[in-house]
Order: structure tokens, then sequence, then C-alpha cells
């Protein structure tokens, strides 16, 4: 960093002073994020990645660009496909895919951090939505697992015997799984939490536990047999997503992205 040590502990020092937080948890192993100083750390990529769009718009000029927010399992399936026919054909547009929990992406949404967003419906008045596709959470295990008894179907029950891998609940899968769990008054035995739903697929592949997700993953090159998961009151677990943007705020131009994605959707889907 081209810098001292101390150099760098007066540094935070002042920030966490200004802040009125601690930021790092100091101890014989070194130093370790607190909560804030993960929020924090959160914030400054944020910032770093606007000034780095700054500098490069004032040397080479502003393009025009689109901010669509997304989670990495529709960055991997429907939405890969509709860009790699939509960019070119547009070439002097800028996509810049954010990332992140379909929860967390509603609110920078309306933070103005996305232009547009892929989130769970309904979306509210201040924005305007068109569906996308029907997400549903599924358990994936492997071939001859005691769960591999051919039915197609399971519940929360049935699971929780079981070690499980699942989503953060700052994702919609895990979110509505764990709500599920509460509402059922059952306590999951979970031993891993993964943002990736490859991840998770590679670990009950390996046999940590089963997976729960949605269904949108690309679940290519895994040997994995899935069950969809229903509520106890008979309800297929999961949720609609949509591509949505702000009412009164987004250009026609924008929208008509927003709209091309959702049509390209629902026809992969069969809608």
């Amino acid at each position: 960093m081209f810098t001292s040590q101390p150099a760098i502990s007066r540094s935070i020092a002042r920030l966490e002073h200004e802040l009125g937080v601690s930021l790092l948890e100091r101890g014989p192993r070194g130093a370790q994020l607190t909560a804030a100083g993960v929020t924090v750390v959160e914030h400054a990529r944020r910032i770093g990645g606007m000034m780095t769009t700054l500098r490069k718009d004032l040397t080479e000029g502003p393009r025009a660009r689109i901010r669509l927010g997304a989670a990495a399992t529709a960055a991997g399936s429907y939405l890969a496909p509709f860009l790699a026919q939509w960019i070119p054909a547009h070439l002097d547009v800028e996509i810049e895919v954010i990332e992140d929990g379909a929860v967390k992406l509603r609110e920078r949404l309306a933070d103005g951090e996305c232009d547009l967003a892929i989130v769970p419906l309904p979306v509210g008045e201040t924005f305007e939505a068109e569906p996308l596709a029907h997400l549903s959470v599924c358990a994936y295990f492997p071939a001859g697992h005691p769960l591999d008894t051919g039915d197609t179907t399971i519940t929360v029950d049935e699971l929780v015997p079981h070690s499980l891998v699942v989503n953060n609940t700052g994702f919609l899968a895990g979110r509505v799984f764990m709500q599920e769990c509460e509402a059922s008054g059952l306590f999951p035995r979970i031993v891993y939490r993964s943002n990736v739903g490859q991840t998770l697929a590679a670990l009950a592949e390996a046999g940590l536990g089963v997976a729960v997700f949605g269904d949108t993953v690309d679940m290519r090159g895994f040997d994995l047999r899935s069950r969809q998961m229903y509520t106890r009151e008979g309800q297929r677990m999961g949720f609609a997503l949509a591509v949505a943007w702000h009412r009164r705020e987004t250009p026609d131009w924008i929208r008509a992205f927003g709209t091309d994605l959702a049509v390209f959707a629902r026809t992969q889907n069969g809608g």
C-alpha cells in the first residue's frame, strides 16, 4: 500500500472516530472486521467503483450505460443468453451488472444504485415491473441418499433430520426456506451457507449435506437428484421474479431494455 503500518492504524482510528463505530477487532491472531467494518467495506467498494466510472467518463467521455441489478443465479441463467444477443446489437450501450441478493437489490434500486433490477414481486407503487419467471425452492442430494425415494416433492419436516447447506437469508430462496422453518417451529441443522448455488450443489454432491436453493441455478456438470419443496399447507415454495425500474425516472430506452429482457426470459421458460 506504499505506506507504513502506523500510518494505516492512524487512518483507521480517525475513520472510527468520525463514524462513531469500531471497525476492527484486534486480537492475538490479527485484526478482524466488525459487523460495522463489513458494512463500511461494502460501501467503500461501491464508492470505489463509482470513482472508476467517473474517471473513465472524464477521460473517454460519457457513454450510454445501463446498471442492471441481478443475483448471480439470474446472471448465469436467462440473463447471459439474453445479453449475448442484445449487446452485439447495441454496441453503443455499456451494461454494468451489479450482483447482489434479490432482497438487497430492491434496496439498491430504491436508492438509485441500479437503473433496473431483477427482484421478487410485488414491487410497490414506486416501480414498474415486467414478470420474468417463477422460481421454485428445491432440495438437492446425490443418488442413493435417504431422500432419493422417487418422490418429487418434500416438506421442511422431512429435511430437518438431515444436515443442510443453504443460501444466505439475503437471498430469497434461503429466506423463504427459513421463514417456513420458523413458521413450523423447526430448527434445521445448517452446516454451510453460500450466496452461490453451484457452491451448494458441489457441497451436496460431496456429501456434506442436502442443498436448498432455487431451480434457476445452472446445474450442468452436477449429478444430483431434486425434490420440489412444499409448505405444510401444500403450497409450492417459491416466488415470482420480475425486472423492475422506477416508474417516473427511467428513460424509455432503458424501459425497452427491461421489456426485451422480460419477453426473452418468459420465452425461455415457455411463457
